[in-house]
């Protein structure tokens, strides 16, 4: 039977039979096509003059209540109140027994514009069994209705196809009014004032401008399309975004202010970060229980935070606000693929996008804390992203230089998938236990990967690279005259380190003598994307340092460090290891230099300079090799 917000219905409550009573006997009722649901109207409160406690009040359990329809219309009109209202504040004053009203959202194609309901994925193993739901007769809205859900059908089951049932049950939100930890009305009015006076609505616009030109091309979450009230020049007014999106936007927009004509040259003092995303964290919690895509979006966001202290690891409440951003994204039903389904064309575009900028999250923050992904391949049933997906209605700023301009996510998704692979094949525990004795079994595991990755790289448009323009001598990347921000950067990075984690999986087998050639050469090739991380960091200029870059770049400098270290410790020649403590002292110098104006780089110099203090003789155990380089050196305490 189904189960909506955390409250199980009777049979009785949801078939409408009980004590002899007809099946939907209610005025305008029709299940048949052609004719559409009742027409109630939202529920009002100011109808209902009984007083009621909340702990009387059970909306799912009543009998013997009926429910007379409400014949005012929705407004059109986006009011500020219900965009960040809770399911307790729903409801008034109701009286005991009280059956809620359907919305008259009936007809509504969005999943996401149910007003005051939420739309829920019906799931495979659940207590609704969705080849039953597929047997039921549906209006010309593809709903069933029930007393207080709706059932919505988005396909049929082909098995020739190889499509299989999908279905969300849309119920009212109110109907989650008991469900726990809940915040009171009253708190969430006092985040929305706290914003609006931190930010007033003409900086908020510039803000929400800035966001779209400086975060959008990298992590396109949001949309501009849909029915949403928009200034002359398509930007969202800020009082019809909910709160907790709208802190989230305003925290990632702030870097980016000096970029802003008018906000560069006022005198204007930002308000405080930490005050936003902390804002934006507390005031979407009470919709966890009736999740919508903001709620998705904001915790995105928070994940894509830059870390708080540039001199700490992240902590692992990071890795728990990403369980749950998945945890929502797969209530949303967003691990099943939209591209065919009856909803609107925006939906389905960022349906899209914020299914994959879930799947990137959770697979480089698996990678950065080591830990297995909360995303099961099998269950992950999205198209690849295509230039279909990013309408030019969502970005800002100057054209792509080539391509389309979600781009640079349509590639990192693309990245993300190797990524996962890698993951799984080398990184989990039993692939672990299985190849960490045997470079020749590794190296089979790997071989497939590797070439994957190469072909990745092979078809990245030059654009991407992350600096466009004139050949500079010596060299294959290219130097800039623009002064346009770039952010390119970040997936030139994540290329960089999935190479990085190839080679340390394979160089994770003790050497023999049978197999020191492979070694040999494996180390070799190690060494060159040492090198080349050295350089790509090395050549980044203010204009990529500047832009935006992804939360778990920060991880991959550090990785990079551990890597350059790795290589010099396990040194098999003298030689081998004083060219590796060579790049290794070049790239802490190039750390030092840098992190002056990067506070991405400053957690992969603290690492090394925690070893060098320690004392790297004291600290590790150096190869025979190693130790002679590095009492040479002249570094040993």
């Amino acid at each position: 039977m189904p189960y909506v917000n955390g409250n199980s219905m009777d049979m009785e409550h949801i078939s409408g039979w009980e004590s002899g009573m007809q099946a939907f006997n209610m005025p305008g009722m029709a299940m048949t096509p052609g004719l559409g649901p009742p027409d109630f109207g939202p529920f009002d409160p100011a109808l209902y003059q009984e007083p009621m406690t909340f702990d009387d009040f059970e909306p799912v359990s009543a009998s013997t209540a009926t429910m007379e329809p409400i014949n005012n219309k929705l407004s059109g009109h986006i009011h500020r109140n219900s965009l960040d209202a809770s399911p307790r504040s729903l409801l008034g004053n109701s009286p005991t027994g009280l059956y809620l009203p359907l919305d008259t959202t009936s007809g509504e194609p969005s999943l996401d514009n149910q007003a005051a309901s939420n739309a829920q994925i019906v799931g495979m193993s659940g207590e609704v069994d969705p080849y039953l739901l597929s047997r039921y007769r549906y209006d010309q809205y593809n709903e069933a209705a029930f007393q207080s859900i709706r059932m919505r059908k988005m396909n049929e089951a082909s098995v020739a196809g190889g499509t299989v049932p999908a279905f969300f049950a849309i119920a009212h939100n109110a109907l989650a009014f008991k469900a726990q930890p809940v915040e009171k009305t009253e708190a969430l009015d006092k985040y929305r004032q706290e914003v609006e006076e931190m930010v007033s609505d003409d900086v908020g616009k510039r803000l929400i401008r800035l966001f779209y030109k400086y975060v959008q091309p990298y992590f396109p979450v949001l949309t501009r399309e849909g029915r949403y009230v928009r200034d002359a020049d398509g930007i969202r007014e800020p009082r019809t975004v909910s709160t907790c999106i709208l802190a989230a936007i305003y925290g990632h927009a702030l870097p980016f202010c000096a970029w802003d004509e008018k906000l560069c040259v006022e005198v204007y003092t930002p308000p405080s970060a930490d005050a936003l995303f902390r804002i934006a964290w507390l005031a979407c919690q009470p919709m966890m229980h009736t999740p919508s895509l903001a709620v998705l979006q904001t915790i995105l966001l928070l994940v894509q935070r830059r870390p708080t202290n540039k001199h700490v690891s992240d902590t692992p409440f990071k890795w728990v606000m990403m369980t749950v951003a998945v945890s929502i994204a797969q209530a949303l039903g967003l691990n099943r693929d939209p591209t065919d389904w009856p909803l609107p064309s925006w939906e389905i575009k960022v349906r899209k996008r914020l299914a994959w900028a879930t799947f990137v999250q959770d697979k480089w923050l698996a990678l950065n804390f080591g830990r297995a992904s909360h995303i099961q391949t099998d269950d992950w049933d999205i198209e690849p992203l295509t230039e279909a997906d990013f309408a030019d209605a969502d970005r800002d700023g100057p054209d792509a230089p080539a391509g389309f301009w979600g781009q640079h996510f349509a590639k990192l998704a693309e990245l993300s998938v190797i990524v996962d692979d890698v993951m799984h094949s080398l990184f989990s525990l039993r692939a672990t236990k299985a190849l960490q004795g045997s470079l020749e079994a590794t190296l089979e595991v790997a071989k497939p990967l590797r070439l994957r990755l190469t072909e990745w790289h092979s078809k990245l448009p030059n654009g991407l690279l992350p600096q466009t323009g004139t050949l500079s001598p010596g060299t294959t990347r290219r130097k800039s005259m623009s002064h346009d921000l770039d952010g390119n950067g970040s997936l030139y990075l994540a290329y960089i380190t999935t190479k990085i984690e190839l080679f340390r999986a394979m160089l994770r087998p003790p050497a023999n003598d049978t197999n020191a050639a492979a070694v040999t050469a494996l180390r070799t090739g190690a060494l060159t994307v040492a090198r080349e991380v050295h350089d790509f960091l090395e050549d980044l200029n203010a204009r990529e340092l500047e832009a935006f870059w992804a939360s778990y770049a920060r991880t991959n400098f550090t990785i990079a460090s551990s890597f350059m270290l790795l290589l010099f410790v396990t040194s098999p020649t003298v030689v081998d290891a004083k060219e590796c403590l060579s790049l290794l002292t070049a790239w802490r110098s190039l750390l030092r230099i840098k992190s002056r104006s990067c506070d991405l780089l400053n957690l992969a110099l603290l690492r090394l300079d925690g070893v060098w203090v320690a004392g790297v003789e004291k600290l590790i155990n150096l190869s025979p090799s190693a130790a002679i380089a590095w009492a040479e050196s002249g570094q040993a305490k």
